[in-house]
């Protein structure tokens, strides 16, 4: 946890009107994003379907090690070590799935398909009131930006191994907790679960996921380029 030192007391709760305006924004570059991801993938290479097969495969096992594995036994232990779920240790399993996927099927919507696939199932699985699509945009953006940093790559992501990898999973891991942590802190927790968080909270909860899930999406960038 956060040491309450770093978290301050200002919090971030912008009147009803002004959140629900930012949160149609949030929607908005959500939806104008996810268009841009199907257009340029139109001209980056057509989905087979083996891409379809895998994306099926990895956002099932995605899945199974976020809410069953990851939940039920290695974020307890994580939890022991000083800063380790700040750091979001236990997603090391989780980014060397998607990173494999990414590395599979190297097309532009392929890390979106794969991380919002498994967050349906997490709705539907272990979401408690069932699909929740209010909350879709956080699903979404863990996968977009990522797809945006393929497409500027021009499709040559994970093309080859050893450090060309590694800073492709590193900026890729870090997208994918960034902004979504952020955005999911700082405005569709105090919209639609009431849950309000300070200022240093979200700053350094966002920074820490960031540094965590990079250099674990960069330590499985080489491994992910040698399966695939």
């Amino acid at each position: 946890m956060l040491p309450k030192s770093l978290e301050g007391t200002t919090t971030i709760n912008l009147p009803s009107p002004a959140n629900i305006i930012v949160y149609v924004i949030i929607w908005a570059v959500v939806i104008a994003g996810v268009f841009f991801v199907y257009q340029r993938g139109r001209t980056m290479g057509r989905w087979t379907t083996q891409d379809i097969l895998i994306v099926a495969i990895m956002g099932v096992l995605l899945e199974v090690y976020d809410n069953l594995i990851g939940d039920q036994f290695i974020t307890p232990i994580i939890q022991l070590i000083p800063f380790g779920h700040l750091l979001a240790l236990n997603d090391l399993p989780y980014m060397f799935l998607l990173m494999v996927g990414i590395a599979l099927i190297r097309k532009p919507g392929c890390a979106t398909a794969m991380v919002f696939l498994n967050y349906i199932l997490m709705q539907l699985f272990y979401g408690g009131t069932g699909i929740n699509i209010l909350m879709w945009p956080y699903g979404l953006l863990q996968g977009l930006f990522i797809d945006f940093y393929i497409i500027a790559r021009g499709g040559r992501v994970f093309e080859r191994g050893g450090w060309s990898a590694v800073v492709d999973g590193l900026i890729m891991g870090s997208l994918r907790a960034f902004p979504a942590v952020t955005v999911q802190s700082a405005f569709l927790g105090p919209l639609i679960q009431g849950e309000t968080k300070t200022l240093g909270y979200i700053f350094f909860y966002s920074l820490f996921n960031l540094i965590g899930n990079g250099i674990e999406a960069a330590i499985s960038g080489p491994i992910a380029v040698r399966i695939a």
